[in-house]
């Protein structure tokens, strides 16, 4: 340890170096993101680097690399609890690198999104994680903030997007939906979503649309992303004739809101209809009755976009790289009869 460091009670490069049994040129690779090290090596050093709660001297770093070691972040909303486990997500990775997350919301309004990203820019940022609100009008505004600073799609995507992108299967997802309520004898399938104007609502309902086949007239409804409009359109296609024995959301608050529904009906679940969300947040274990869903692998999903992001940092010319992770049905109560 150096003296200034000493005194400070500081740790350094080389306290980690020893901690984790490297080289201290392998934990600068580590911290800067180099994809060429051991997964093995990579793991040793980030558990020193919070064992140890080492701390990167940021503004010498800065002024040698030019860098602020800041990573700006956009997301639609944060009252949708899958989208705070996303930001927790990257928050903790990027701090492990020696990065501090700065946080904006879209509120789902494509001008605010614009507006955040050219806040971001502005303020320097070393890199952009960004999950669109919409499909078609996020797309300017993002290619325009990936003309300056290196830009990652994360979890949802833009029409036309050339860069570096990774969200989940969402036709897969769907897919272990359809499939598991088929094998369970469930002919009669409903679908409730969010509009076609973001990446995963147009995904989910596509997929839907292609596996379940024909359907009777009011078993599609599209709206958004929250647990009212669940409750909204659970009460009409509950309502209708002839009344699907099955229910599947794109997201767990929607059907959460169809669980209620259903309650007020006086319809038991699954006995009369079976339910399934897609995100597995915290509160699908919890309700009753506890939520088939389709679990995201949200530690995958934020690692596997700050790889790319630190690797697009290093080198602004590499090919862009596009990934679909896989999903994982679980099946709770709202759909085990």
């Amino acid at each position: 340890m150096g003296r200034t460091d000493a005194v400070r009670g500081r740790r350094s490069i080389h306290d980690v170096a020893a901690e984790a049994g490297v080289s201290v040129a392998t934990v600068s690779r580590v911290l800067s993101g180099a994809r060429s090290v051991r997964e093995d090596s990579a793991a040793a050093v980030l558990a020193a680097v919070e064992k140890l709660g080492y701390r990167p001297n940021q503004v010498g770093r800065a002024l040698r690399r030019q860098q602020t070691q800041v990573v700006g972040m956009v997301v639609p909303r944060v009252n949708n609890p899958f989208f705070p486990s996303i930001v927790q997500a990257c928050e903790e990775d990027l701090r492990a690198r020696g990065y501090a997350l700065l946080l904006s919301t879209s509120d789902d309004d494509p001008d605010v999104e614009r507006q955040r990203l050219e806040m971001l820019v502005d303020r320097q940022v070393d890199g952009l994680l960004v999950s669109p609100c919409r499909w078609a009008d996020s797309g300017p505004a993002v290619a325009a903030a990936q003309r300056l600073v290196p830009l990652v799609e994360l979890d949802r995507g833009t029409d036309g997007f050339g860069g570096d992108f990774v969200a989940v299967d969402d036709d897969g997802g769907i897919g272990q939906v359809v499939d598991h309520l088929r094998a369970s004898g469930r002919a009669r399938l409903a679908f409730v979503g969010s509009d076609e104007d973001n990446f995963s609502g147009k995904a989910r309902h596509e997929a839907f649309v292609r596996r379940a086949g024909r359907l009777p007239r009011g078993h599609v409804l599209l709206g958004t992303f929250s647990e009212a409009w669940g409750y909204e359109a659970g009460l009409r296609v509950l309502r209708g004739a002839p009344r699907p024995d099955a229910v599947v959301c794109a997201n767990d608050l929607i059907a959460i809101g169809v669980l209620r529904a259903a309650e007020e009906l006086g319809l038991s679940v699954p006995g009369d209809v079976a339910v399934s969300g897609y995100d597995d947040i915290d509160m699908a274990r919890v309700c009753k009755p506890s939520l088939t869903t389709v679990r995201q692998p949200v530690a995958e999903l934020t690692r596997t976009a700050i790889d790319l992001l630190l690797a697009r940092m290093a080198d602004r010319g590499r090919p862009a790289t596009r990934r679909l992770l896989g999903t994982a049905l679980v099946v709770r109560e709202s759909t085990a009869g």
